[in-house]
């Protein structure tokens, strides 16, 4: 009897313990050796270069909302907050010629600004995350077909024309991008915050037992704040890096990241109740998706089935949950 109870604990260790690293590791490993029986040109550096360069946006906005579904909420509008903040900045250099530095904070600020109104509204309001980030979603979407009169914004679009500034993000180093090292620099920067300060402690206490929280006096409202703050600055630093890497930025860009985002969290092993997982394992859900649109591309498939692959990743992300949280 005991050999039975033990036989399904058994399997749902198999890829490590719910939360561990191993479990998006093992999905990314799975992935990459079928990507390269699928193309043999998937394993070269110039490629695998690329698919973390691609990846690195989303993998950006995913450790914000990493963040908030450790607390166990949701943030549907980061992809909004992504383009507006790209615009923004784009907005203020081009046809303002603000210096970079202080449109890039800027658009930081108000990036954080969005997350901060929205976990007020959610923390002090009692309103559910799900129905105020659905506002946000839209909102923030209009404030983004407002800038350049809902038209693209490159530095041609001013006469003449006038550089981003912070097309540094798109360069190299060493043959890497920059934009891969700002993306390491996010995730160990947010994992060190969760794993080696007491607020990473409180973060993870709210999404597993709230009530607790409270009883030992942490003020859990102002948790769900930052971080609701941390993911509005990440998707605003998103938006940049994406208007660096293109050198234009469109109201619509990010159309589908909120949605790729969070299956990248949930297949890293954090489960939408929060309280467990790791910012390394949303980045590693993260590639796991960039993975597979990188070899749509390889296999010369229309674009139309990355939407296919992505619903397949929610629903394998959901299978892989209830695996991992299985009682």
């Amino acid at each position: 009897m005991s050999g039975e109870r033990s036989l399904p604990r058994a399997r749902r260790n198999l890829l490590g313990r719910p939360g561990n690293v191993w479990r998006p590791a093992s999905f990314l490993i799975a992935i990459s050796l079928i990507a390269a029986l699928l193309s043999p040109s998937f394993l070269t550096v110039r490629n695998l270069l690329a698919v973390a360069t691609s990846a690195s946006f989303l993998v950006v906005l995913a450790v914000g909302e990493a963040f908030v579904i450790l607390v166990g909420m949701i943030d549907l509008g980061v992809e909004s907050v992504l383009s507006a903040g790209g615009m923004f900045v784009a907005w203020l250099t081009v046809l303002h010629a603000v210096p970079w530095p202080l449109a890039v904070l800027a658009g930081l600020i108000a990036g954080g600004g969005c997350g901060l109104g929205v976990g007020l509204l959610v923390s002090r309001g009692g309103i559910p995350s799900f129905i105020v980030t659905l506002g946000t979603y839209w909102g923030i979407r209009g404030v983004a077909l407002l800038f350049n009169q809902g038209n693209y914004i490159s530095p041609d679009s001013a006469s003449p024309a006038r550089p981003f500034g912070f097309s540094w993000m798109a360069a190299n180093v060493g043959g890497v991008s920059v934009l891969i090292l700002i993306t390491v620099a996010v995730v160990v920067l947010g994992q060190a915050v969760l794993s080696f300060t007491p607020l990473g402690s409180w973060i993870r206490g709210v999404g597993s037992n709230e009530s607790a929280v409270r009883t030992v006096g942490l003020p859990s409202g102002r948790i769900k704040i930052f971080v609701f703050v941390v993911s509005g600055v990440l998707a605003a630093l998103a938006g940049i890096m994406l208007a660096a890497w293109q050198q234009s930025i469109y109201p619509l860009s990010g159309e589908g990241d909120s949605l790729s985002a969070i299956a990248g969290v949930i297949l890293g092993g954090i489960p939408f109740t929060g309280g467990r997982g790791s910012i390394v394992g949303a980045a590693l859900g993260v590639l796991v998706i960039g993975v597979i649109n990188d070899v749509i591309v390889l296999l010369g498939l229309p674009s139309l089935y990355q939407y296919i692959f992505v619903a397949c990743i929610l629903v394998l992300a959901g299978l892989q949950a209830r695996l991992a949280y299985a009682k």
